[in-house]
Order: C-alpha cells, then structure tokens, then sequence
C-alpha cells in the first residue's frame, strides 16, 4: 500500500516537472489576439448602437449640403435676371385703368420648371455633394468629440425626382396696395446611405422668394393661378 501512494506521488511530480511553458513569441501572439477580438467586439457594439445616430447626422448633413447647391442655383438664375416680374405676370387694365386680372406666362413658367430641376439634378449630382466623410466623434457628440476620430462616408446613392413649383403670396401693402410675391418651392427626393445600414429616403425641401411687386388698386379676385399648369 505505502509503495503505490508512493508511485502516484512520483508519477504526479514527474507530470509536473515536464511541463514546458509556451515560448514568449506564442505568447504575445495569444494575447495580441485575443485583445484585438475584444476591441473588435466593444467596437462592434459601440458602432451598433451610433448607427441610428450616424445615420441621423447623416441625413442632416447631406440635406444642408443639398440645400446649398439648390440656393446656389436659384442665386444664379436671380444674377441673370430670370425671375422678371414683367415677363412673368401681366397686368390686364380696363379704359379706366382699373385691374381687371392678373396673366401668368405658363410657357415662361414650364420652361424655369424644366430649367430648374435640370441644374438642381446635376448640382446635387456633384461629387462634393454625393461623397460626404464626417467624423465619427460628431456622432458621439460633445465639444471633446467634434471632429474628432476616423471619418464614415456618406453617399447619396440616387436622386429620385426634383420637383419644382411656383405659388402665388398676397399681402396687403398699405391702403389700396397689395404686395404679390412669387415663391419658388423645390424639393429633392434621395436616397441617404451610411456603412452598415439600409438606404434612408430623404426629402430635402426649400421657399425662396424670386420676385415681387406692389400692386396699387384693388386686386381681382379671379386670376390666372401661376401654378395652374406647371409641370415638375
């Protein structure tokens, strides 16, 4: 009895003295491993739950950038005096000089429709605007983040329609006056796409004045609706 307690003794001490440690090569790459597996999944986590945030910035991002090609557009078209009152409204008189109604130039107007949408398309469609890179801190927030880690991308992957429309603003300018403004609505459909996440359909809308003129007498209450027959 006392030989075998013996024996297992020795055999457990020889188990023991034969182990051999990893070599520290092996080592490091074990750690290095298994620190990068860690990082990538608190990473993982982290990116998870920005995505909604991301792709929040995002849209805002890209609707402020589109919202600036569309204005550049219509100052444009303003420098070169497109939006002349004269040439888009007519004054219709009586013999006594009384204003009977009120004319809109529909072919002027369709063609500005057409214009308009057409040089939006192709502003929107420039590479400063398509192909955005944001820092991630400004989706994390705070002044200590702003601007502040590696950039995502965001890309306008298409542009679905522009539509262009003008309205008609009345307002009273005083006795026997009234202010008739000309507004010019556009709107931009896109789809916004950000890294790890479905396209988002975004709408970027816009109001610009681009012409008024003060009326002296009394306005009929039927006239040629600006709007009646654009097109978009």
């Amino acid at each position: 009895m006392l030989y075998r307690r013996m024996r297992r003794r020795k055999i457990h001490f020889s188990t023991y003295h034969n182990y051999k440690p990893l070599p520290r090569a092996h080592r490091i790459v074990i750690f290095l491993t298994i620190d990068i597996l860690v990082a990538a999944a608190v990473l993982s986590v982290i990116l998870v739950q920005l995505r909604p945030i991301m792709l929040k910035l995002a849209t805002a991002k890209v609707s402020e950038a589109v919202l600036y090609n569309i204005n550049s557009v219509i100052d444009e078209e303003i420098s070169k005096g497109t939006f002349d009152y004269t040439k888009l409204v007519t004054l219709e008189k009586d013999q006594s000089g009384n204003i009977t109604a009120l004319t809109t130039n529909m072919a002027l107007i369709n063609l500005l429709q057409a214009r308009l949408s057409k040089n939006v398309l192709a502003s929107v469609q420039n590479e400063s605007v398509t192909d955005l890179k944001i820092p991630i801190g400004n989706a994390i927030g705070g002044v200590l983040f702003s601007g502040r880690g590696p950039t995502f991308i965001v890309k306008i992957l298409s542009v679905a329609n522009v539509h262009t429309k003008f309205t008609n603003d009345f307002s009273s300018a005083g006795i026997n006056q009234t202010r008739h403004k000309i507004m010019l609505q556009i709107s931009v459909e896109l789809d916004v796409y950000v890294p790890g996440t479905k396209a988002a359909p975004t709408t970027v809308q816009t109001e610009v004045e681009v012409c008024e003129t003060v009326i002296v007498g009394k306005v009929p209450n039927m006239y040629a609706d600006i709007n009646s027959g654009g097109a978009s």
